[in-house]
Formats: structure tokens, sequence, C-alpha cells
């Protein structure tokens, strides 16, 4: 079957190759995948993989082949799932059931392609926090998959959402996805404004988070899941003392879906995009063969919210 892989000679590093088609295990449906998304972690990793190596997490599709111990969609079943193993990007994969939920019938392909990562790590990094409602958070890196959804979800638990992006050209778009309030500077210049925050939810790092951690209020919450601006940032611990029972906390989607199953998170989500609560901004969409071009593309930043690739039926 043909497969995404890792070219170093190709646009991105990413081209379409061959690969074997799928062996499930008992618990494993296999699907016919029709849409797939872009996230900025499995494409930075494919910069340094070696030439054949698989890639992939998010993928929409149509069961193809249930799973032999009877979990899970029966055949003919549209779904949503995550693979683990960086195989999702083919025209068939083989999915564990708690890995994959059924898509609504008011979500096309290619929207329901846009939550597992993206959505995932939004929905349950901000359950990290607690008495959201009426308190105000701060969702950095906001234009990106990940701080889109988390700008609608905070709003929706009922949070005030300050919401920090780099350029003027997004602030329509993040006000869009659900922020009050839109700071535009590279460095977070404006952000003290707005403070303190009963959450911080950062996925840049770096100097920006040094910046924003004295914002935390008394026994805030800073939850940490990117480091797109860098991987150190200073922590002045007295700072952090005085919040009482202030946290900072590393978020990383993997080990939270073994605790939670990715297969509740993306009906939740699912079920909040059908009614209209949630959506995304889908600024690319294109078939599945400019997926190298398409990476490449998100690795220099030149397009904000996702995109997704679709495959023929």
């Amino acid at each position: 079957m043909k497969a995404v892989v890792v070219d170093p000679k190709a646009p991105g590093h990413l081209k379409l190759g061959e690969a074997p088609d799928p062996r499930p295990d008992s618990n494993q449906a296999v699907l016919r995948v029709r849409a797939l998304s872009l996230n900025r972690g499995e494409v930075r990793r494919s910069q340094a993989a070696e030439a054949g190596t698989r890639i992939g997490w998010d993928i929409a599709g149509v069961i193809e082949q249930a799973a032999k111990d009877g979990s899970g969609p029966k055949v003919g079943t549209r779904v949503v799932g995550i693979s683990r193993a960086m195989h999702g990007w083919a025209e068939r994969c083989a999915l564990p059931t708690r890995d994959l939920a059924p898509i609504p019938e008011a979500l096309s392909f290619e929207e329901a392609a846009t939550l597992p990562v993206a959505g995932l790590t939004a929905l349950y990094g901000l359950e990290r926090g607690n008495r959201l409602l009426a308190n105000r958070v701060l969702i950095t890196g906001a234009s990106g998959g990940t701080g889109w959804f988390a700008c609608g979800l905070a709003r929706l638990m009922g949070a005030t959402v300050v919401a920090h992006v780099r350029k003027e050209e997004h602030v329509d778009m993040v006000r869009e996805a659900g922020a009050h309030e839109v700071v535009v500077h590279p460095e977070g210049e404006g952000i003290e404004q707005h403070g303190p925050y009963r959450l911080i939810f950062d996925g840049v790092g770096g100097a920006l988070l040094t910046r924003i951690l004295p914002l935390l209020m008394p026994s805030g919450r800073a939850v940490l899941y990117g480091v797109t601006a860098g991987t150190e940032a200073t922590l002045t611990i007295r700072t952090l003392m005085m919040t009482g029972n202030g946290r900072i906390e590393g978020f990383y989607l993997f080990p939270e879906t073994e605790r939670v199953a990715a297969r509740d998170g993306l009906a939740r989500l699912g079920a909040l995009m059908a009614d209209g609560r949630l959506h995304m901004h889908i600024d690319v969409q294109e078939d599945w063969s400019t997926v190298g071009e398409t990476a490449q593309a998100l690795l220099d930043r030149r397009y904000p919210g996702k995109a997704v690739l679709t495959l023929p039926d």
C-alpha cells in the first residue's frame, strides 16, 4: 500500500512511498484512511529520522476490518483515531480500539482529522486546571492547532481567555476561536496587563515562559506542553512559593492517554464540534501527494491553524 515515508531529499523530508499492509492484533481495527492532519511534533521528528521511516498520528477514515476481540466500531463506521506507532499516514492503518472513536454524522473526515493530537492535548491539558469558571486563562501559541482548540475549550469551561500570538494577522482568527483578549507581541509584552491567571497553558517555552510564570494566581497552575521558542526557561523560585499551592506541570499527550483513553476524549470533542460549540480553522486542505510541501510550510510557519490532506476514495 502507499504510505508517507521519510526521504531526506524530498521537500519537508516526506514523500509517498510503499509500506506493508497492516497486520492487526486482536484489539485493533483496520481503517481505510480518508484524511490526515499534520502536527509540528511529528513533522519535526521526521527531519532527523532515517529514510523510509513511517510517520503520522492524526487520521480519519472508515473501518474496513473490525477488531477480532469484538471491541470497537463495526465495519463501515466512520472513525477518527491516533496512531501511537506513527503509522497513520497510509492508505490503511491498524489502531487499538481505545485510540479511535466514531465520527458524528455532522462532521466531515477533514474536520474530524484535526481532533486527535491538537484537540486531545488542549482538552486533557486544560483539565489539569481547576476553578476556571470566571477566572483568567492564558493560552500561548494560540494560532496553532492546540492553541486554537484551547481557546475554544477554555471559553466553554467558563474562563476569561487571554490569547498570545506573534502576528497581528492572527488576531481575528484567535478571537473567532474563543479568545476574549489577544496580546500581539513576539516576546509577550502586554500579557502582564491582563493577569494574574488561574491557568497558564503554554506551548512556547523559552523566554516567554520566564516572563509569564510570575503571573500565576495563588494556587494557579502552569501546564507546559510545547517548546517552540526554546527548551529552557528561568524560574524565580520565591515567586512560585508566594503562590502558595501554585504548580508547574509538564504535559505529554501519550502518557496521558494511557490514563484516559483517547477514545473518550475524541468522542467528547467530536460531539462539541458536531453541535457547533467547537470548531477548527483549516488553513490548508490538499491531496496527500503534497505532504512534503505542506510539511515544509508548517515548519516555516507559513500558515496558522491546521493543515489537512485527503486521500482518494
